[in-house]
């Protein structure tokens, strides 16, 4: 039996390989409607972060570690087996920070719109001051914002170890996350760049069916 933490929403589905998918800041798990059918024939869990959704705010004070921590009860829940992680923007920071800090049991990653965080601290407290105002105007709980933050570079710091096949998208238009995937990309060795042409942030929702079809031949790769 799978124990998940105090006032998570949590779906598991389907039947076949294991798949976790995050979704991202002040987002929930529907973002990922689209890509359902992509992902017939796996075992679906998926989740909504500390306060977002249909979920509590969690512990507090909130931290990236509260993240993880039900990262990781929605991986146990989607049972055994090498599992996939797919994340959106800051589901696929925590993904692949969670693969990072322990690769155990995961057979690779879909990042979607997602940045490895900052080396210098200045940048990293820039970033904290982006997350404060964009949850002020998104009606993001006071006590759920520390899942987002970056108080460190472990990221950063282990992408050239990681032995992982991740498979990175970006929509052509979302130009302040080319940086971020490119370094993805460049660092790990086992790691693929797809640009969807006139996509921005959510190249998952307005384009499915590339989006998809990239999704689609990835798992057959890594899970079967």
């Amino acid at each position: 039996m799978t124990t998940t933490p105090a006032g998570m929403q949590l779906t598991v589905q389907g039947t076949g390989p294991p798949v976790v998918l995050t979704h991202g800041f002040a987002d929930d798990a529907a973002t990922f409607d689209r890509l359902l059918p992509t992902l017939a024939g796996h075992r679906l869990a998926r989740w909504d972060l500390p306060g977002h959704g249909s979920s509590g705010v969690g512990p507090q004070p909130s931290s990236r570690g509260t993240a993880l921590a039900w990262l990781d009860a929605a991986v146990a829940a989607a049972g055994p087996g090498p599992t996939v992680l797919v994340g959106h923007s800051l589901g696929g920071y925590l993904s692949l920070c969670r693969t990072v800090i322990d690769p155990t049991g995961v057979a690779g990653l879909v990042l979607v719109s997602t940045g490895p965080g900052f080396r210098d601290p200045a940048k990293r407290e820039q970033w904290g001051t982006f997350i404060a105002d964009y949850a002020d105007r998104h009606g993001i709980p006071e006590g759920a914002r520390g899942i987002a933050e970056q108080p460190d570079s472990v990221v950063l710091d282990g992408l050239a170890a990681l032995d992982v096949p991740v498979l990175v998208i970006v929509g052509g238009d979302d130009v302040r996350y080319h940086a971020g995937c490119r370094i993805i990309v460049d660092e790990v060795a086992d790691a693929a760049l797809v640009v969807v042409d006139g996509a921005g942030h959510f190249p998952h929702q307005t384009h499915a069916e590339v989006v998809g079809d990239k999704v689609r031949e990835f798992l057959s790769r890594v899970s079967g």
